[in-house]
């Protein structure tokens, strides 16, 4: 049986974590955009969830990033580009490491769960209000990442946008455009 993209992904993210004390960005980056954005959104994502995501900073890059995506998809770009100085930027592989283990019983759990269906959700115009909301997402996250919880809370959608856009399963995207109106009900409540 093939290997599921979500499964493959988490082997080349942990080729890339392997000896080394530090990971560049635009090798995370330049790892994941052959297979398209999906990957890429669903790791940024899933960062932010992680420990590495609670980096000083870290929320105001990956918006930065969301917002790079989104605008690349809007322009039917097949990957992303980033200015050389973005690039450079360096995380601990270690976090990276102990992230990547964090996820595994998750990514074994989604393999049952995810897989394709209602293409047209990620495909065509879905796509590009996919990317819109992207552009939106990032901006929020970049300009309010500072507020205790709510990076975690964006990057929720942006989680399922990834899945949905790497396993062709539009009912998650669809999920992640769903649970947008909630998050920004339960924020503008507090």
């Amino acid at each position: 049986m093939s290997r599921h993209p979500i499964e493959s992904i988490m082997k080349d993210l942990s080729g890339l974590a392997e000896d080394r004390e530090t990971v560049q960005l635009g090798d995370l980056v330049g790892t994941l955009e052959a297979r398209g954005f999906g990957p890429l959104l669903m790791v940024l994502a899933a960062l932010m969830m992680l420990p590495v995501g609670m980096l000083p900073g870290f929320p105001a890059l990956i918006g930065l990033l969301f917002v790079l995506c989104g605008a690349q998809m809007v322009r039917g770009a097949k990957g992303l580009w980033l200015p050389s100085r973005l690039k450079r930027i360096e995380a601990p592989a270690d976090k990276l490491r102990k992230s990547l283990v964090k996820a595994w019983p998750a990514v074994r759990r989604l393999r049952r769960l995810i897989g394709g269906r209602l293409h047209w959700a990620v495909s065509g115009s879905a796509a590009w209000a996919i990317a819109v909301l992207l552009i939106l997402i990032g901006a929020a996250m970049a300009g309010l990442g500072f507020l205790p919880g709510l990076p975690f809370l964006l990057a929720l959608p942006v989680l399922l946008f990834g899945l949905g856009l790497t396993a062709g399963d539009g009912l998650v995207a669809i999920l992640g455009m769903l649970l947008i109106p909630a998050i920004w009900t339960g924020t503008a409540a507090l």
